[in-house]
């Protein structure tokens, strides 16, 4: 199997463990109830595996794929634009790497959180707390590095006519929608509710361009190894 078909099924992978996370956290641990952060940390105590094995999907899985996509990625596209996309590659692997150290916190953290429970519960809300900030703002809080891998590969790709105009023009959409919510701490926007909606669009978004692009990748590799792409003229794909 090609690196090409690898990527389309880490693409498909990351699409899944997004689709994962959306059942779980809105669904399964739904905390809309628990509206107050002693609530919250009850819940929290009360459900730590089913967190714990939850982040394991939509944090290492999801990672881990994007590693071999963001490669993938790269041999596919580096002959239409070398340096932009040694640039975009390295926004992948940092993207890959936030997540995964957000994810990590939140594994170290829960077993910390619990004992303290049992012993002061103001001290381990306070610790839990913090360990949601940090989490929040290295794992999803702010969408801007994913965002701008996606709108790197979106340009090249409609520039290059790479794949499907209408997949890059996705990726368009998508990729300002994560760069919108930068600003969605500023004092004056904070209630907005636009914010809600951008961080929606990137996060469900991502879902059908990562499933289009996995198929594409999978169904046009090519027989031989990805370095195969170094002499074939810029052709998209019919999807």
């Amino acid at each position: 199997m090609s690196l090409q078909q690898w990527g389309g099924i880490a693409a498909l992978t990351k699409a899944a463990t997004y689709l994962f996370g959306f059942v779980l956290f809105f669904g399964v641990l739904d905390t809309s109830k628990y509206d107050t952060p002693e609530l919250s940390l009850d819940f929290l105590i009360q459900n730590r595996d089913t967190f714990f094995l939850g982040y394991i999907v939509i944090g290492i899985i999801f990672s881990l794929a994007l590693i071999v996509l963001v490669q993938t990625i790269y041999q596919r596209f580096k002959r239409f634009s070398p340096e932009l996309m040694k640039f975009t590659s390295v926004i992948g692997y940092i993207w890959a790497t936030i997540v995964l150290a957000s994810t990590f916190v939140f594994l170290t953290s829960i077993e910390v959180i619990a004992a303290l429970y049992e012993q002061d519960p103001t001290l381990a809300l306070t610790i839990k707390q913090t360990i949601s900030i940090v989490v929040n703002a290295l794992g999803g809080g702010i969408e801007l590095v994913g965002a701008l891998w996606v709108l790197a590969i979106s340009y090249v790709g409609i520039k290059h006519r790479v794949f499907s105009p209408l997949l890059h023009y996705w990726g368009l959409l998508v990729g300002l929608a994560g760069v919108l919510t930068l600003f969605s701490g500023l004092s004056f926007l904070i209630t907005n509710p636009f914010f809600e909606v951008t961080t929606a669009i990137f996060g469900l978004g991502q879902i059908v361009w990562f499933i289009a692009l996995g198929v594409i990748l999978i169904k046009h590799a090519p027989a031989g190894s990805s370095d195969s792409y170094q002499g074939q003229t810029s052709k998209h794909s019919p999807i």
